[in-house]
């Protein structure tokens, strides 16, 4: 592609357009001398002067562009902007690629430090205690209640308690209330606005209200073992769903192999 070429005739054609302007504007300007109405005509110069405007315009560009130094330069930028999308996109990948292993990470040892000391227990009283303990050191709970399924039934019974004043919360089939349904389906169900009569979570410093509640299963071999109940202040971050949702199974493990000893 010879752009020389290509430049001479962009500039040939704009002397055209000025010459052939000019000598517009001169006929233009000779009627107007032997005319008593010239709107029309005022108009025809406003039109024309616009046209010349665009021409340069039109010029400045097409000269521009057929410069081989910028039309280069131009292509260079082009091609830098692009490769710098493409690394930042590589950047933002990898970015969010090592956040999402450092979080497997955090959460592996967090599940690691729940489960902490249940082999040690003799009680499965103890090992409910301990989990529960465990399990508000990692998620900021207020109350926990670890249900336990009868052996050979489908009713389960308070073992373990968090935070809990008063008489231990009665028993439930499977099926019944929340509790049991979560039994029942083997998914975890939250609640975000626990009603004012549910309970309140005492402490030395007096009595107040969490406004969120979590129930999980506890499962082996599609069967339902336990089903866990907690509260909290906060709303539970995905992060610590996903944690939930591991130790369902994995307490599940560990909880069949203590109640088998």
């Amino acid at each position: 592609m010879n752009v020389l070429k290509y430049r001479r005739f962009i500039l040939i054609t704009f002397l055209v357009v000025i010459i052939a302007a000019f000598l517009s504007l001169t006929a233009i300007w000779n009627s107007l001398l032997h005319t008593d109405d010239v709107r029309n005509e005022g108009w025809i110069i406003v039109f024309i002067s616009i046209h010349l405007l665009a021409s340069g315009i039109l010029f400045y560009f097409s000269f521009k562009l057929s410069d081989e130094d910028a039309l280069q330069t131009n292509i260079n930028q082009i091609v830098n902007a692009e490769k710098e999308k493409i690394l930042n996109k590589l950047k933002e990948k990898e970015k969010q690629a090592h956040e999402e292993t450092m979080k497997e990470a955090d959460i592996s040892e967090k599940i690691k430090q729940i489960m902490t000391g249940l082999q040690s227990v003799k009680t499965i009283d103890s090992f409910a205690n301990k989990f529960l303990i465990n399990l508000s050191k990692q998620i900021e709970i207020v109350r926990g209640v670890f249900f336990l399924r009868e052996k050979g039934k489908n009713s389960f019974t308070c073992q373990g308690e968090y935070a809990l004043t008063g008489n231990k919360p009665p028993s439930f089939k499977m099926g019944e209330g929340l509790t049991g349904q979560v039994a029942k389906s083997q998914k975890i169900s939250t609640i975000e606005e626990i009603p004012e009569n549910y309970f309140k979570a005492e402490s030395g410093l007096g009595a107040s209200l969490p406004r969120h509640l979590i129930i999980f299963p506890v499962v082996y071999n599609n069967e339902t073992l336990a089903v866990i109940e907690i509260a909290a202040f906060k709303k539970t971050t995905p992060a610590q769903l996903k944690i939930l949702n591991t130790l369902t199974t994995e307490l599940g493990e560990r909880l069949n192999k203590f109640v088998s000893e």
